[in-house]
């Protein structure tokens, strides 16, 4: 699970920026509900950012999903570049290293890994292990020079690249613990986006056709008030250029099949249930598909004990208040076993059962950097002793910052002005 993740020179983040998932010290508050106090170090189950449009809460998503997209799909040769989107707006940071790094915890083993890089480049990558409380450096790297404790490791140095990654190299040779690291990216690392930037994949979809699984998965939709009355999963021939595939892959790798999940509901004539419909889940409602996607990850975890850490971005999209204020009692319920980390805009969900070192706040200075708080930073969140004074309410007020500040009269005066030059009488283009 994640236990850090720290992220320097990437889009709006100027700055070193950490999200911690580590409990705050000394806070007990919903200890046994809303954290993994059995581990070392404690975590918490979810995690809340909250913060204005534009602020960088979908960068700091980002900024992970770019660290995972660069250790899991590796240049293919000597001249390919890195995907490469440093702070653009000073001229020094423009030229500098993206860092990205990771403090994970895998079945009582902490690794710290991390790395820096520019378009051409990986100038610096290190992967240490602290198991038992003894600390190990797995490789170090400066440029092209790397330092490892392994002896066989040591032999696979001269393949490495300029542009790429050490850990990928040595996941391959069968070094244990550069393939622990990579397997969290690879496979306990999740990413729900926003819209219809998601496809569940087939592990996931392969729960359904076990038929306890997928009366289970029926009976939550129906206690989540939707109308579905069964699901099947089934193998679909692909079509060249259907839009389940993945984009700009060669027409000769495509599968011959594709799995896809229908739901089936019911067909009524007034009252009375006449037949059944099925529609294929990319028919279904954004939300619907959300849903899905984090339950069957939440089945998968109760079943394997796996443990993944599941990044939602707009959580709130497409999800009304009462079903989204569900879900982050489920999250934060003895039964999760996984860890969630969302964005939204709900500030509602400010005054769930949370405890303060979940809630996240993301605001950006008029340089264009974003900023990253916690309400446990706060004295006045600490300190305060009623309960009952909203957080919500406190958000709004600005007590925490990270309120965007509108100009309504302003934006009335620029729909004026362009109804002004653009618009006759009834409104209408001229």
């Amino acid at each position: 699970m994640l236990i850090e993740f720290t992220v320097k020179n990437y889009a709006s983040f100027k700055d070193e920026t950490t999200l911690s998932a580590e409990t705050g010290s000394r806070l007990r508050k919903l200890k046994e509900t809303n954290t993994f106090s059995y581990k070392h170090p404690a975590l918490l189950k979810s995690l809340l950012l909250f913060g204005p449009n534009g602020s960088g809460k979908s960068q700091l998503i980002n900024a992970l999903a770019r660290m995972r997209t660069i250790v899991t799909r590796p240049t293919q040769t000597v001249t390919d570049t890195l995907i490469y989107n440093p702070f653009m707006f000073n001229e020094d940071s423009r030229k500098k290293d993206t860092v990205f790094k990771v403090k994970i915890e895998l079945k009582n083993i902490i690794y710290i890994y991390s790395f820096a890089y520019n378009f051409k480049e990986v100038t610096q990558e290190s992967l240490i292990r602290y198991k038992n409380n003894k600390k190990t450096l797995i490789f170090s790297r400066h440029n092209m020079e790397i330092e490892t404790s392994d002896s066989f490791l040591a032999t696979s140095i001269p393949k490495l690249r300029k542009n790429a990654l050490f850990l990928y190299l040595a996941q391959a040779e069968n070094n244990v613990d550069c393939g622990l690291v990579y397997k969290w990216f690879s496979e306990n690392l999740i990413f729900i986006g926003s819209g219809n930037q998601f496809r569940i994949p087939d592990e996931l979809l392969n729960l359904m056709k076990n038929e306890y699984l997928k009366q289970e998965m029926i009976s939550f939709f129906s206690f989540a008030d939707f109308n579905i009355s069964d699901i099947e999963v089934r193998d679909i021939p692909v079509v060249r250029g259907d839009s389940h595939l993945p984009k700009g892959e060669v027409e000769e790798s495509y599968p011959e099949t594709v799995k896809e999940l229908f739901t089936i509901h019911k067909v009524y004539d007034k009252d009375k249930v006449i037949s059944t419909g099925e529609l294929p889940l990319t028919f279904e409602s954004v939300g619907t598909r959300r849903l899905f996607y984090i339950v069957l990850a939440m089945m998968l975890a109760q079943i394997n004990g796996n443990e993944k850490t599941i990044l939602i971005d707009e959580f709130d999209d497409s999800l009304h208040v009462e079903l989204a204020s569900a879900l982050v009692k489920i999250f934060n319920s003895n039964e999760n076993l996984n860890q969630f980390i969302i964005t939204t805009h709900d500030i509602h969900l400010l005054d769930s059962s949370l405890r303060i070192d979940q809630i996240y706040l993301l605001d950006k200075d008029f340089h264009g950097i974003s900023n990253l708080k916690s309400i446990f930073d706060f004295e006045d969140a600490r300190n305060k002793g009623r309960r009952d004074i909203s957080f919500a309410k406190r958000y709004l007020q600005g007590k925490f910052g990270a309120v965007p500040v509108i100009d309504v009269e302003g934006l009335l005066d620029v729909l004026q002005m362009i109804h002004a030059k653009y618009g006759d009488e009834d409104g209408k283009k001229k």
